[in-house]
This record gives C-alpha cells, structure tokens and sequence, in this order.
C-alpha cells in the first residue's frame, strides 16, 4: 500500500495512475484502484473537490469499493445507508451530480471494458438520478432506462 500523489490510500502494490489499464473487465480486485483514480480525480476538480476535502480516504476506499462489489458483484459486503452522507452536503445540485457521474465513465471507461464495466457505468446514472430525488433536486437527466445500458451485465442477476 502506499498514497498517490495527492495523498489518497492505494491498495495495490504498484501506482496504479503509472500504468496502462488491462482493459479487461471489471473484477473485484480491480475496484479499489479504479476508485482510487477517481477519488484523484474529484480531488483536483473545483465543482467536487470541496464535498470531498473532509473525507478520510484511509476508511472511505475500502467502505465504497465493498458498496460497488455489492451492487455490482452481489458479494454482500457493504452495509450501511450510502444516501446519508449527501444529506450533510448543502448546496448539492444536479450539477455536482453530472459532473460526479461523468467522472466515474471517464475513470471506468479508462481502466476496464466489458459488461460489467458497463453495470457499474449504469449503476452510477441510477444512483445518481436516486440521490438527486431523495434530495429534492431536478435531476440532470432523466432516469435510465434499460435499453440506454443494453452491454451491461443485467442487475440482480450474476454473470458466469
């Protein structure tokens, strides 16, 4: 283990911001240090970076990557309230939510390929565009719909 350049908890062995990603599909193992590179990128964005700034990295990584292992993997690792949190951040808007969202294409589409690269792209609009309602926000798009996400592994149902 060791941080990144800006101070964010790796958990792989080697810098994973130094090396071309495999390209392969998203597997568990590949999960932290994806959400390493996103967390490295919400760091230095102005519009995310100040929800972020208090979060303990050290403990976050690990909680979030077992909530996408969860959803995406079925592994049942995460429990807890993910939608809590937001309810601290004020002047959230559908903005933050966008920007938030294509963070994560640009950091999945940069690492993984495949269909379940294409879930958790997926999940991230779905979750998004919850979050957004629950808050009493105008989501920035409309809730997807099956059909906009037709490469992604079907959610509740777990591929061979």
């Amino acid at each position: 283990m060791f941080l990144s350049g800006k101070g964010l908890l790796v958990l792989t062995t080697e810098p994973t911001g130094l090396h071309a990603p495999t390209r392969d599909d998203l597997t568990e193992d590949a999960i932290p240090p994806l959400l390493v590179d996103f967390y490295d990128t919400i760091a230095a964005d102005p519009l995310l970076a100040p929800y972020f700034a208090h979060v303990d990295m050290r403990e976050h990584i690990p909680r979030i990557a077992d909530f996408w292992s969860t959803i995406i993997f079925h592994s049942g690792r995460y429990s807890g309230n993910a939608f809590r949190p937001h309810l601290a951040m004020p002047g959230l808007t559908g903005a933050h939510f966008a920007r938030w969202v294509s963070t994560l294409e640009r950091t999945v589409n940069a690492r993984v390929l495949g269909p379940r690269a294409e879930a958790m792209k997926a999940l991230g609009h779905r979750i998004a565009f919850s979050m957004q309602v629950r808050l009493g926000l105008q989501p920035f798009e409309p809730y997807p719909s099956a059909e906009a996400f037709a490469g992604a592994v079907p959610l509740g149902r777990k591929e061979p």
